[in-house]
């Protein structure tokens, strides 16, 4: 089983510091979500884990490997692959071209029966992308977009999947969707998925650890069942 910790320090935009100490575990077949309000520093702290913002400090560690000091476009070619906010993909690409693209992208071989077996896989999850294969993706709705994005991500076969708020912007039915897909993913890979999120709800029914963070600080971390029942979850998010 696969275990990915990362640990940030004090990370900032210019001199504004809006995330302080906070330390992420997530390990194969599991998720762990990352919770707190709009402003809390959720983002944040994916970016700083990322290396896409400035940070005082930032380990990474995957199965004893450190990979603290690769820039964002290695991580991927060490298994962990980010996907950010806001559905995006190569929207004059076609589906198809999208996610195929996402392999070569990494170097990684482009032998035809292993990247239809990735095709497949991606299919199975989101049956809509193989009917939509020959569109474009910027002619897709934010949810398929989505869909594309998180496609994208395991066409590399990622080892550890880090999501940016992938229910933001989207229809309820297409988010029971998303997360039901992110289930299947955590239960037949061996990769982990440390998810920001801010719909609690579902993402209590998925995680299995969860961190709490407040004002750019975590207030609160450990097994979901335990942090969903602990009074600062509820205070996190409204204040009381």
């Amino acid at each position: 089983m696969s275990v990915f910790r990362a640990t940030i320090g004090e990370a900032a935009y210019d001199r504004l510091a809006i995330i302080t100490d906070i330390t992420a575990e997530v390990r194969g077949g599991e998720l762990t979500v990352i919770l707190g309000s709009n402003g809390a520093g959720k983002s944040t702290t994916l970016r700083a884990l990322m290396g896409t913002i400035r940070c005082a400090g930032r380990k990474l560690v995957l199965d004893g490997n450190d990979l603290s000091h690769h820039a964002p476009w290695q991580l991927p070619h060490h298994g962990v692959v980010f996907v950010p906010d806001g559905a995006r993909c190569f929207p004059s690409l076609s589906v198809l071209e999208n996610l195929r693209g996402a392999r070569l992208a990494i170097g990684q071989p482009a032998d035809k029966a292993e990247m239809e077996r990735g095709l497949d896989q991606v299919y199975e999850l989101f049956p809509v992308l193989r009917q939509m294969s020959s569109r474009p993706a910027g002619a897709l709705s934010g949810g398929q977009r989505q869909m594309v994005a998180v496609g994208r991500a395991l066409m590399v076969n990622p080892r550890v999947l880090i999501l940016d708020e992938p229910s933001a912007g989207l229809a309820p039915k297409v988010v029971e969707e998303m997360f039901e897909a992110l289930g299947v993913i955590k239960r037949s890979r061996d990769c982990g998925i440390l998810m920001a999120e801010q719909n609690v709800g579902l993402a209590s029914n998925i995680a299995d650890r969860c961190l709490v963070l407040e004002q750019g600080r975590m207030v609160l971390s450990g097994a979901m069942d335990n942090v969903a029942r602990d009074p600062k979850l509820r205070s996190a998010y409204l204040g009381l």
